[in-house]
């Protein structure tokens, strides 16, 4: 077992995204050069002004101070940008492992199936590397395998192979992404270490230098027109946050999106009890909520039309948001130790199968992990209390359109689209952020890119319907 990992060791690598790592050391380096723009003008005035009085050397000691604080702080976000630039790369090594792994992985499950099924809710749940390892020493969860009496040793050979395959790939992937994790985040640590930290005299807090200021605001102002202000096509700048642990309810991303629908005139159209089936009907759906979704594409820095067309592909089809309950309710009882064991949620028939909080809800259909994560939780640690509040916020057609523009937003981000301004968007690139949608990793996969195509299709309709 030297030298191997399981699958659940590396499986973190399928929420990282290398693009989106870029698009963070891009902004440190504009950072960078936006700073070194302000050196130059610095360096001037302290070597070519000419200051005859008692206090020109006080003039001169400020003029140096102040460029060499620009010079250090340049530094700092230059090696931030540089140390976050090899980590994307050696993420992008190390998914291409894991995706090495995971190909093996069902090569072996594959394997594995013709010599029993997977019957107990433990081997349900094990990896085909486990699954394997107590097939071959038969101790473990081999009772819960079908067949148990069938012999292995025409398989062995061959398991064994894609075993070690998947296990050396998933060891690959891991120590990459940890070396590259270990050096990234030390030459972090070196890069806050040449920023200054400011502090207010008295110990003030909670003072806001911006609001305060009308020189700096007017500075501000004056400097939107830079390209270097904001990267191109980043949107709206947000505050940001701190994760949200167990004991905070509402996020900060969930409490503005309630202060952003409640200032919006009227209710919004629902489709939770009647499913949308004809043209008609989208066309009226997306009018009736046309300025919500108008506001949320606002609010995220995207173009209304892509926000209105995903939507005419969500509200559409037989199956009303009714459905969308008892299917997490039936999930919900699989998972629970008294409910339909030893059946997992992910093993149930039909469309009912499926992870817990991979069931998705409102009338832009919505996964509750992705829902989690645009509203600043952690789908991986969610309490009660905090996934019934995303349940709700996703069921609520104004919430749910805020909130599903925020995860149109995210993947925009996360491509590389992220740089394209709202406005300069063609139907093409919105037709990718639309598979994307549909389709997360597996985008270029024939349902994801049929799911864009129509997206595509009914793009005219949906920006009729929104004027």
């Amino acid at each position: 077992m030297s030298g191997l990992s399981h699958r659940k060791d590396v499986q973190f690598l399928e929420e990282c995204n290398p693009a989106l790592v870029e698009r963070n050391a891009a902004e440190f380096k504009r950072l960078r050069n936006l700073l070194v723009q302000v050196e130059e003008p610095a360096r001037r005035a302290e070597t070519g002004t000419e200051w005859h009085s008692d206090g020109s050397h006080a003039f001169t000691s400020r003029l140096s101070e102040a460029r060499q604080l620009v010079q250090h702080i340049a530094e700092g976000y230059d090696k931030a940008a540089s140390a976050l630039h090899a980590y994307a790369a050696a993420l992008t090594t190390a998914k291409s492992h894991y995706a090495n792994g995971k190909g093996s992985e069902r090569k072996l499950a594959a394997l594995i199936a013709t010599k029993g099924t997977a019957i107990t809710r433990t081997a349900q749940e094990a990896e085909p590397m486990c699954q394997w390892e107590d097939m071959r020493a038969t101790t473990g969860f081999l009772d819960g395998l079908a067949e148990l009496t069938m012999d292995v040793d025409d398989i062995r050979d061959e398991a064994n192979r894609l075993h070690d395959d998947a296990g050396g790939n998933f060891q690959l992937a891991k120590t990459t992404e940890q070396e590259a994790r270990s050096s990234c985040v030390h030459a972090l640590k070196q890069a806050y270490e040449l920023l200054p930290e400011f502090r207010l005299k008295g110990g003030a807090s909670g003072v806001d230098l911006y609001a305060a200021m009308a020189d700096m605001r007017r500075e501000a102002a004056e400097a939107r027109a830079n390209p270097l202000t904001q990267l191109p096509g980043s949107g709206p700048k947000k505050d940001m946050t701190g994760p949200v642990g167990p004991d905070t309810p509402i996020s900060p991303q969930l409490r503005d999106i309630r202060l952003r629908v409640a200032g919006l005139p009227g209710d919004a159209a629902d489709n939770y009890w009647i499913p949308l089936v004809t043209d008609g009907q989208h066309a009226d759906w997306i009018s009736q909520n046309k300025e919500v979704l108008r506001a949320a594409a606002k609010n995220a820095g995207l173009p209304e039309e892509l926000v209105a067309g995903v939507a005419w592909q969500e509200i559409g089809g037989y199956q009303p948001g009714l459905l969308d309950d008892v299917t997490g309710t039936i999930r919900e009882q699989a998972a629970a130790p008294w409910g339909l064991s030893p059946v997992t949620p992910e093993n149930l028939p039909w469309r009912l199968g499926g992870k817990l909080d991979e069931t998705s809800y409102g009338p832009i259909a919505i996964q509750l992990r992705r829902g989690a994560e645009v509203l600043g939780y952690d789908p991986a640690n969610l309490t009660d209390h905090q996934r019934t509040l995303v349940e709700e916020a996703l069921q609520d057609p104004k919430q749910n359109a805020f909130i599903a523009a925020g995860f149109l937003a995210q993947i925009k981000a996360e491509s590389g689209l992220a740089d394209v301004p709202a406005d300069q968007m063609t139907e093409a690139q919105m037709r990718e952020i639309a598979a994307r949608y549909n389709g997360g990793p597996y985008w270029d996969l024939p349902k994801a890119q049929g799911y864009g195509d129509r997206f595509v299709g009914n793009l005219a309709q949906a920006k009729d319907a929104m004027r």
